[in-house]
């Protein structure tokens, strides 16, 4: 998908699958109540952010792996890339992002539609005979400081089982 294709919801096209490459970063980890997460994920990016490019240095964009969701409670990381192993500091550790066989898509537009992009993501990967595993990680192509909403971008990485 380009970056100027600024349409919504997914075309069912617009998902592959790819296998990720490993990838050394920090994060925080942290179960929040569901309906609290963008507070929590702004809470813990501005924990991580004194770090970068201090004692780390960050490749790549800021992502976030839900770990396990509910309607009540989500089991999430927040973290970036970085090169070498990453540190341990406070609520930061080291972890790694893994090299796994995935269903890719972009979602162009305002964060609380990405349920219905990973709906889609469900649909496409039971009708294509694949199974999803229990977690999954998005990255953040740009700024919600700096990016109106309908522009926001935001690469959804789902694994396979």
């Amino acid at each position: 998908m380009r970056s100027t294709d600024l349409r919504f919801p997914i075309n069912m096209a617009d998902i592959e699958i790819v296998v990720t490459k490993a990838q050394p970063a920090i994060a925080i980890r942290e179960k929040v109540r569901s309906n609290e997460i963008p507070q929590a994920m702004e809470r813990m990016f501005n924990e991580l952010m004194p770090i970068l490019n201090k004692e780390v240095q960050c490749c790549g964009p800021p992502f976030t792996l839900y770990h396990s969701w509910s309607e009540d409670e989500t089991d999430m990381e927040v973290g970036f890339p970085v090169v070498g192993q990453g540190i341990q500091r406070g609520r930061v550790r080291p972890m790694e992002l893994p090299s796994v066989k995935a269903a890719v898509t972009m979602h162009i537009g305002p964060y609380d539609k990405l349920v219905e992009t990973y709906n889609k993501m469900m649909e496409w990967m039971m009708t294509n005979g694949h199974q999803p595993a229990e977690y999954m990680w998005e990255e953040y192509l740009n700024s919600p400081q700096d990016t109106p909403s309908e522009k926001l971008m935001t690469r959804l990485i789902w694994p396979l089982r």
